[in-house]
């Protein structure tokens, strides 16, 4: 008899994807071995009012945040909702850290920029890579020290991934 044999570490929910794979009414054995890793979480907000548009003055203090975070790590990985954050955090931290420090990732960039980035990245040669969801999905960029999301994602799951 036919054997399959299906692994994933992200489809949900599992019952379905068994019965896609084995067929309706047919029986198949599901191990789940589940994983559950723990998560270092920090929230920070600025120290004023939030408002749907941020001032520059409050932009200003999580430029500078940000800077400092970066320098307490080798590598700091910083997801934005939009490819027009993600080239203003660039330039704003690069005046901070260094031309060379910083760069954008977004689906707006040549490939072999988004490349270049992410190898730099994991060489340890960039200090900071802003991106949008463009690095999210299925990309091996190495060791991250740290990861910071910029506004609220679009949802718990783009959340976990990044």
């Amino acid at each position: 008899p036919l054997m399959r044999i299906g692994l994933s570490a992200t489809q949900k929910p599992i019952e379905a994807v068994s019965r896609f794979l084995v067929g309706e009414g047919r029986t198949c054995e599901i191990v789940d071995i589940g994983h559950a890793r723990p998560r270092d979480l920090d929230i920070e907000v600025p120290p004023v009012p939030l408002s749907a548009v941020m001032a520059n003055d409050v932009w200003e203090l999580v430029y500078n945040r940000l800077a400092e975070l970066a320098g307490e790590h080798r590598t700091t990985l910083v997801f934005v909702n939009t490819r027009r954050l993600a080239e203003r955090l660039s330039r704003h931290l690069s005046e901070r850290l260094g031309k060379d420090a910083v760069a954008a990732h977004h689906g707006s960039l040549a490939k072999e920029f988004r490349l270049d980035a992410e190898q730099r990245l994991k060489r340890g040669e960039l200090k900071v890579l802003i991106a949008t969801a463009s690095l999210e999905l299925g990309i091996d960029i190495g060791d991250v020290d740290l990861v910071c999301q910029i506004a609220s994602p679009r949802s718990i799951s783009a959340f976990l991934q990044r």
